[in-house]
């Protein structure tokens, strides 16, 4: 996922270099570990407020939980990025001053990673997102540093394309169009899609293009003929993916309509029968999961997302660092960035982990969802 801002990542880039050159350096020596604090850069107001105070939840859960029974305790420490790559930045830097951070959950976008990214950094902290997929952000630039415990855009644009073509049976003759919303995340993902439906020969694909801003698509709608089994709408607005459903329907076209992890949330993107991939399993209906959920919920009351799992997986992933690089009672980041990436989980909420020395997850998977009355029901 990278819910992101894009009018203001040119800026925000700016604002990285400059931050970066500025960041104080991590400190050499250890530090107590009497006052161990994780922080969090997530979107916990504006456009993706929902999204990221989820994930802000689960994380404030596990070290809830963490806290009452471990001797060690644990402080998350959050900032509110509102998925703002500028605003990522600065929270990066107040992180990167404060000494007592030795690790950081987020940002959630690729856009504010990308911008976050030279800070921590020259800080000397591991951040992790639970949610960023962009495929360039491990591409060895921050290695050592940033790792993310779902599964990237190499892997979401393969398995959707796969689905269409061996479930949904577009074949020869057929055509899919995808339309990108103008933005990197979007675009990235239409490309992988794209490259790997031409794969298929006599599969068309039409290519499209609209701004985030758009309103009115009645011309890529009159363009969706008998041939069209899927439109693709790898967006980062739910509600424009909707939108787009809906302008389908009105003109009694009947293509699937196929969303990507931008376009979660059942309360914005809900067309009956479309399809969404996801990068994480929905933990709700997972039977092995169903304690860890009834205690969520009497923390946090109301619904969840399969946006929030990831950021508990990752605070378990910093506390068993914390308790490795604490034998001796002193922290530093060094050591929690090192120990961080060795950590290897069996089983979790989302699935075992095992990271790659680049900071991905081996042998991650994306899911695929329906809209069924309403809701997200697991089909892949």
């Amino acid at each position: 996922m990278s819910r992101k801002v894009g009018a203001i990542a040119v800026a925000a880039a700016g604002l990285a270099i400059v931050a970066s050159a500025t960041a104080r350096p991590a400190a050499t020596s250890a530090a107590s570990c009497s006052n161990v604090q994780i922080g969090m850069s997530a979107p916990i107001t504006g456009p993706a407020g929902s999204i990221g105070s989820d994930q802000l939840h689960w994380a404030q859960f596990y070290f809830t939980q963490w806290n009452k029974t471990h001797k060690l305790k644990i402080k998350l420490t959050q900032f509110d990025d509102q998925i703002d790559p500028a605003k990522a930045a600065t929270g990066a830097q107040s992180f990167a001053s404060n000494s007592k951070i030795v690790g950081v959950i987020g940002p959630a976008g690729s856009d504010q990673v990308q911008a976050a990214a030279p800070i921590y950094k020259k800080a000397g902290l591991a951040f992790a997102s639970g949610s960023a997929t962009r495929v360039s952000l491990t591409n060895g630039k921050w290695k050592g540093y940033f790792f993310r415990d779902v599964p990237n855009d190499g892997v979401q644009g393969p398995t959707d394309a796969a689905y269409m073509t061996s479930k949904l049976g577009v074949t020869h003759g057929d055509t899919v169009m995808i339309v990108d919303d103008q933005e990197s995340y979007s675009t990235g993902l239409a490309d992988i899609v794209g490259q790997e439906l031409s794969k298929t020969s006599g599969l068309k694909v039409d290519r499209e293009s609209v701004s985030q801003k758009a309103t009115d698509f009645s011309s890529l709608v009159a363009k969706v003929d008998n041939k069209t089994k899927v439109v693709f709408l790898p967006f980062q607005i739910a509600s424009e993916a909707q939108l787009f459903a809906q302008q389908l329907k009105a003109q009694g076209k009947t293509a699937i309509v196929f969303g990507s992890d931008g376009d979660f949330d059942v309360a914005k993107f809900n067309p009956e029968g479309a399809l969404i991939s996801f990068f994480a399993p929905d933990v709700t209906t997972i039977p092995a999961d169903a304690a860890i959920v009834t205690a969520f919920h009497k923390q946090f009351p109301g619904a969840t997302s399969p946006f929030g799992a990831p950021n508990y997986v990752l605070a378990q992933m910093y506390a068993k660092a914390v308790t490795k690089a604490c034998s001796d009672r002193k922290i530093s980041r060094a050591e929690v960035r090192a120990d961080v990436l060795k950590v290897s989980l069996s089983s979790s909420l989302i699935g075992p982990i095992k990271l790659t020395a680049n900071g991905d997850v081996a042998g991650a998977k994306f899911h695929i969802f329906k809209v069924v009355n309403g809701k997200y029901v697991t089909i892949a």
